[in-house]
């Protein structure tokens, strides 16, 4: 379906099935389904990243990364259903993704950037799961998404040669870039974790009088593994 989509939008209508169709044509088709691929699994993953966190109350308020509902405090808190799905979505979009770039998609220049940041978000993805960061990493997933989007629409225009809606695509692209993964996510998002250590540590220790000293002691540590 991409396929078709794809020879339609580069050559026409009238083009759509071509004879002894030469490598380039086949190249430049073979790319854009990859980014129309791309561009589907970005808008959907970023749909469902802002369905599972909109109406929890650590999407507006950084501090429900770590505490609540109730006495809840990381790293024991639970994770619900919806929370779960969207870590095997991503998850699960991350390991084809690797296996993709080895066997199945066009061989670029930026390979071996590609397999590493292909590897890296998996294992971050795991690992965050693995060590309760669940919450926080949602809202990760949905500010890095986001700019997915547009760069992968971006490419498809180029490559329809729709040249102004590609220039428009690429500036949002840096824009929401910019936005969001060099400002919020560093100044909101990351900071989030130095601004409630002390405020772990004393409800932590505070919430029920089973946890001894040496419980607060072991979750000091924790804490200051989470500040690096």
């Amino acid at each position: 379906m991409l396929q078709k989509l794809g020879r339609r939008i580069i050559f026409g209508k009238g083009m759509q099935v071509v004879e002894n169709e030469t490598a380039e044509r086949r190249k430049k088709i073979r790319k854009f389904k990859e980014s129309a691929w791309k561009c589907v699994y970005f808008l959907s993953a970023e749909i469902l990243a802002l369905l599972v966190t909109y109406n929890e109350p650590w999407f507006r308020n950084t501090k429900y990364f770590w505490v609540g509902p109730g006495n809840q405090v990381w790293p024991d808190q639970k994770y619900k259903l919806k929370l779960k799905g969207l870590y095997m979505y991503d998850g699960g979009f991350y390991t084809y993704s690797i296996f993709a770039l080895i066997f199945w998609e066009t061989r670029r220049s930026d390979f071996w950037a590609s397999m590493g940041h292909h590897v890296a978000t998996f294992i971050l993805i795991v690992l965050s799961y693995k060590f309760r960061f669940a919450r926080v990493g949602s809202v990760v997933l949905a500010l890095h998404d986001a700019s997915d989007v547009f760069l992968e629409v971006g490419k498809m225009s180029k490559y329809g040669g729709a040249e102004t809606l590609a220039s428009f695509s690429f500036v949002l692209f840096v824009l929401s870039w910019v936005l969001l993964r060099l400002i919020y996510y560093p100044f909101w998002v990351l900071w989030s974790t130095r601004s409630a250590l002390l405020l772990l540590y004393h409800l932590f220790c505070s919430l029920k009088s089973r946890y001894q000293y040496e419980d607060c002691f072991g979750y000091r540590i924790k804490l200051k593994i989470l500040t690096l």
